[in-house]
């Protein structure tokens, strides 16, 4: 049997040489080797078939075969007769195997030429000395068994005989597996807690008593399992859904400025302060940004400790009143862009499966705008352009401030954490050298102008022109408020029942004399943004204006009877009302007669009168007859038939 790989202590009685003189050949030459572990050092082994043909010749003479048996030997697929895989049309072949098929025609084209014997243009290929660009592609390795072999393949088939012609494994990495070990693989691999491979192989054989090699588990699992499957059960369908699913690049260019409008809150990387009750505090500041979908341009924004629905209506107010109305507006699923008072009951529209519809008549800001409003897929931030804007202001404006912190602990250099307080034995960092809110909106201020002025956007659609630039070269038709509607768009909208002292809201009573004839009624409440001691009271039913109502009217001033003179005076004027119910009533009162005084005439109009030793005698007093006054003495008079006497 042949040794294969030979080390230079071998080879050295072959060629009379010493091993040292062996080594200097391996090394000049550039002899493909193997390191192997010996008596804890480390031995080169050179395989005999990329040997030069001088050695494999002498090797053979030491074990008594030719030179073709040896070669035999050593490339089992020269021994056997059989045709081996079917060339096939070059055509047919893969691209890649087509460049390789045309790389080795050059170079056997280069060896014809050359005039080199094919053991010194294999020596002088394998040094680097010739094609090295050809080199750079097939391998710096080639043996003259290679070389004889391309050679006989070329003068056979042509190009197409140099095309690799591998025989594909069947059934790929584990291969030997049955389908029951293969699906309890992938029970244990593909799990949410996202175990280990050595984890997979030690319950395969603790709970199935299944063994399986470690290295054939690692191909099957790395090889034969599909990433899309291991994406979605090992990171869940975020994952899978920002990695694997497909989705449609948008066409900015479909889009005209103020047509669609992207909205959302962003923390800044930095650390203000801001004043409380109890002094300084040290915080991280929100904004509240709206950005045009087609030009990117900054159109509102507002800054605040807190972001809520009342920064999004501040960003909202000030992109009106300087740009207009906007066709729809594009938000997160957020309580602040959902919430009724933004939004109605939109999101409750479009997510039935998960909101709770609501009944309700009171109008919102997008109604008053006239804007529709879209809710992007929860979780996907890709979904809005805006996030990529935000990774900008993140780069470019935050990291301007000094107290720059980072957006999370690995950004964070440990000297940072000195504003949260003593780090490692140093000195807090004084609050009062950090910026206020009004020194960040002023400074924001500036960015946004020089953004929307000077940066030269690359993004699709804008052709590195200025968001400026691009917003009015698509600019529509500007859709404004009516001016004498503008006061009631930018408020809080509730719905209250009117009480003896008016609507109550936060505590505060908002009234108006005339709120006494809707006493008992739901109204809706709109109170300014700007001034909340105003609140506008509208019909709930008809949606119209009715009048204003002031919070400082009922206020205790802290003098009794300034409180007492104000107090009756409201009274008065609230009475007003009930005099003309009273007018009307005293004017229909003279010409009726109250319950008693009808009865009262009733009973005069009939007498009864006592005659002796007879019946009853009623006179009608409507006959003419009267009664007699008991006071006054009655006139001489004659009645007839009776007593017939004087």
């Amino acid at each position: 049997m042949i040794d294969k790989w030979l080390t230079a202590k071998q080879i050295a009685p072959l060629l009379n040489l010493k091993i040292n003189s062996v080594n200097v050949r391996a090394k000049r030459d550039k002899w493909p080797y193997r390191s192997y572990a010996v008596r804890g050092g480390w031995e080169r082994r050179y395989h005999l078939a990329n040997l030069p043909e001088g050695i494999q010749t002498a090797y053979a003479a030491a074990v008594n075969m030719s030179l073709d048996d040896l070669k035999a030997e050593l490339n089992p697929a020269l021994k056997s007769e059989s045709p081996g895989p079917a060339v096939k049309p070059l055509e047919q072949c893969r691209a890649a195997d087509r460049e390789t098929a045309r790389l080795r025609e050059k170079l056997l084209l280069s060896w014809k030429a050359s005039g080199l014997t094919q053991e010194a243009f294999c020596a002088a290929y394998a040094a680097g000395r010739i094609l090295p660009d050809i080199r750079a592609r097939l391998g710096s390795t080639l043996s003259d068994s290679t070389l004889s072999r391309w050679h006989a393949d070329y003068k056979k088939a042509g190009t197409a005989g140099l095309a690799p012609r591998y025989e594909r494994r069947k059934g790929g990495d584990g291969a030997s597996l049955d389908e029951h070990t293969k699906g309890l693989i992938c029970f244990y691999y593909l799990n949410k807690n996202r175990i280990s491979i050595r984890k997979v192989q030690r319950l395969l054989e603790e709970k199935e008593h299944v063994t399986v090699n470690y290295s054939m588990l690692c191909r099957y699992i790395n090889n034969e399992i599909d990433e899309a499957a291991k994406a979605a059960c090992r990171r869940g369908k975020k994952y899978f859904h920002d990695h694997f699913d497909v989705y449609i690049d948008r066409d900015y260019t479909r889009y005209h400025s103020m047509q669609v409008v992207v909205a959302d809150h962003k923390t800044f990387d930095f650390v203000s302060r801001v004043t409380r009750a109890d002094g300084w505090h040290i915080v991280r500041l929100s904004l509240t940004c709206i950005t045009d979908l087609r030009s990117r341009k900054i159109l509102g924004w507002w800054i605040d400790e807190v972001p809520s629905t009342l920064t999004i209506i501040r960003a909202v107010k000030m992109m009106v009143e300087r740009h207009g109305c906007p066709e729809e507006f594009l938000v997160d699923n957020g309580k602040d862009f959902s919430s009724y008072w933004f939004a109605g009951d939109a999101w409750n529209e479009q997510h039935k499966k998960f909101g709770k519809k609501e009944q309700r008549e009171v109008s919102c800001v997008l109604d008053d705008l006239g804007s529709l409003v879209h809710f992007c897929t929860p979780y996907r931030g890709q979904s809005k352009p805006i996030e990529r804007f935000f990774g900008f202001v993140a780069s470019e404006h935050d990291k301007s401030f000094d107290s720059y912190t980072g957006s999370n602990t690995s950004d964070r250099i440990d000297e940072l954490k000195l504003y949260w307080g003593n780090f490692n034995g140093g000195q807090k960092i004084p609050v009062k050298e950090l910026p206020t809110v009004e020194e960040v909106r002023a400074i924001f201020a500036n960015f946004a102008e020089w953004f929307n002025t000077k940066w030269h956007h690359g993004g699709r659609g804008m052709e590195h022109k200025t968001p400026d630039t691009v917003f009015e070269e698509n600019r529509g038709t500007r859709r404004i408020i009516p001016e004498g509607f503008r006061k009631y768009v930018w408020t809080r909208r509730e719905v209250h029942t009117v009480q003896r002292n008016g609507v109550k809201v936060d505590g505060e009573w908002y009234y108006n004399q005339e709120m006494q004839l809707i006493a008992g009624q739901q109204v809706e409440i709109r109170i300014s943004i700007d001034d909340i001691g105003i609140g506008y009271i509208f019909d709930l039913k008809t949606g119209a204006y009715m009048y204003d109502a002031d919070s400082t009217v009922l206020k205790d001033s802290g003098i009794k009877e300034e409180n007492n003179r104000r107090v009756n005076r409201l009274r008065k004027a609230a009475r007003k009302h009930i005099e003309k119910y009273q007018n009307a009533i005293n004017e229909i009162k003279k010409d009726r007669k109250t319950q008693l005084e009808e009865l009262r005439e009733q009973e005069s109009r009939q007498i009864t009168l006592k005659v002796v030793g007879g019946e009853d005698l009623s006179i009608d007093s409507s006959s003419g007859l009267t009664l007699v006054n008991p006071d006054t003495k009655p006139a001489k008079s004659k009645l007839k038939g009776i007593f017939d006497v004087d």
